[in-house]
């Protein structure tokens, strides 16, 4: 045992002892995570809002109740805090003002918008569909889209409550509980009520902020999702840098003086396994420990932490060992590990957040360390219970057996010419 704790050592100090390897695995996921969490909204007071409110001109040429509606959702109480519109009269000054930046996004409402709603009491066919024109700053794409998505919901809904108009007046109409003379009066009516139903703003959007970092929806520091998710990105080149090790001292031959000690095979592979994964161990934890002195940031219950930790790492150490088993030489545990890292950090969210909306890639997903890891450490963040890493914990437990028992049978083939060539 103490042998392979010897050789454990060595390794780990051979790799911290390089500094351009310490900077680049330690303050690298630190520079990363700081320049994401800045252009996703910067990192203000913990109750400051990560987008600011969004400037959004809007144009009425229509006057209908309908677009009196869309005007009035845009200034309704609920959405103050995201944001903050301006009434214009003309359009094209409006596209102007958005094309100079001084407003995320313009939403021109054209004549006859809200007459294109009505059908036709007589014939019940509806006119031509008359579409809101948002213009958007390509240097604000998020406040654009925002805004579009408000617009979309708002004509969503009015579309909704129209067909339910239609189909109201066809069931009175059919069943001969009203007059047909009546039937206008009454789709009148339902349609002045529906458009007082869309100006409630609180029955379209609401705006629910969820703070990653300490889970009371005071606010989202962006650190709380890219400081783990950049140290998981590194742990995979950290990994990938001690497995190397396997085949650059073989070629150097280092591995041949060590075995010609009184150690045996299995002494020195288990010293090299475990040295990597001791290398990923303390990268990972010492930006944790960075990021919770120098931002204050909170990762959790203390033991959970530690406990994810040590799965991700074990789970990061067997996709290394899995490289340096499969590779022929040190130059191509560098390049397969390169191109894992970057596959991974792309498919485990590392650099942007994944989404429900293509369930095969979240699916594929969850091959990678980064995206169990990563799920656990937000859950954590964001004050869930110890119970919620359970199933994160174990599945990279279990992907670090099988990756091991991978590497393993492929190393015992291979024994001869990895440990002695």
């Amino acid at each position: 045992m103490n042998k392979i704790l010897t050789i454990m050592w060595k390794d780990v100090n051979v790799l911290f002892r390089d500094w351009a390897t310490v900077a680049l695995i330690i303050a690298g996921p630190l520079v990363l995570a700081l320049g994401l969490g800045l252009v996703t909204g910067g990192f203000g007071p913990a109750d400051a809002p990560t987008i600011g409110r969004i400037s959004v001109l809007v144009v009425d040429q229509d006057g209908g109740q309908f677009a009196s509606a869309l005007t009035d959702l845009f200034s309704a109480d609920e959405l103050s805090d995201l944001v903050a519109p301006e009434l214009v009269i003309d359009a094209d000054a409006a596209r102007a003002r958005v094309a100079d930046g001084e407003a995320a996004a313009a939403v021109i409402i054209p004549p006859g918008f809200s007459a294109s709603f009505v059908p036709d009491m007589a014939t019940g066919v509806l006119p031509a569909a008359v579409a809101v024109a948002v213009v958007g700053d390509p240097g604000a794409p998020i406040g654009a889209a925002v805004v579009r998505g408000i617009v979309e919901e708002f004509t969503a809904r009015v579309d909704t409550g129209v067909a339910g108009v239609r189909l109201g007046l066809t069931a009175l109409a059919t069943s001969g509980a009203v007059p047909p003379s009546e039937l206008a009066a009454i789709g009148q009516q339902m349609g002045e009520q529906m458009s007082g139903d869309m100006t409630a703003a609180a029955a379209i959007i609401r705006v629910n902020r969820v703070s990653a970092a300490t889970g009371t929806g005071d606010g989202f520091n962006p650190l709380a999702y890219f400081a783990p998710a950049m140290a998981l990105l590194f742990l995979m080149y950290a990994v990938t840098l001690g497995a190397r090790t396997l085949l650059a001292e073989r070629r150097e031959g280092t591995l041949a003086r060590v075995l010609a000690a009184p150690v045996t095979s299995g002494q020195v592979l288990g010293g090299k396994v475990g040295g990597i994964f001791l290398g990923g161990f303390l990268q990972l934890g010492a930006l944790i420990l960075l990021t919770s002195l120098l931002f204050q940031l909170n990762w959790g219950n203390p033991l959970s932490v530690l406990l994810l930790i040590v799965a991700a790492a074990l789970a990061a150490t067997g996709w290394g060992l899995l490289i340096a088993a499969a590779a022929a030489n040190a130059g191509q545990v560098s390049s397969l590990g390169m191109a894992l890292t970057l596959l991974f950090g792309i498919l485990g969210g590392s650099f942007v957040p994944l989404n429900d909306a293509w369930p095969a890639l979240d699916l594929l997903s969850r091959i990678t360390p980064n995206r169990w890891a990563l799920d656990g450490f937000i859950a954590l963040a964001a004050g869930e219970p110890a119970a919620a890493v359970f199933v994160p914990i174990a599945a990279l437990l279990v992907m670090a057996a099988v990756l091991f028992a991978v590497a393993a049978l492929i190393f015992r083939r291979r024994q001869g010419a990895l440990l002695t060539a």
